[in-house]
């Protein structure tokens, strides 16, 4: 399989919720998005390390997942 290329494509801070989101999308195909919750009040400098645990986290998350059907 190829390997994909992510743009950190968006990153807020909800200071309410005290949450931070970093938005990302496919380089070669800019309709496929991706969402995830990063650490809170992460400052620039730090942005590509974040990425980098939050990609890997939901792809260690994804590869142990049990799949059920639902019919």
């Amino acid at each position: 399989m190829a390997h994909s290329t992510l743009t950190v494509a968006g990153f807020a801070h909800d200071m309410t919720q005290k949450k931070s989101c970093m938005n990302f999308a496919w380089a070669g195909d800019p309709s496929k998005r991706l969402g995830r919750e990063v650490s809170f009040g992460l400052p620039l400098d730090q942005l590509k390390t974040e990425a980098r645990r939050a990609v890997d986290a939901l792809s260690s998350e994804l590869a142990a997942c049990k799949l059920m059907k639902a019919w």
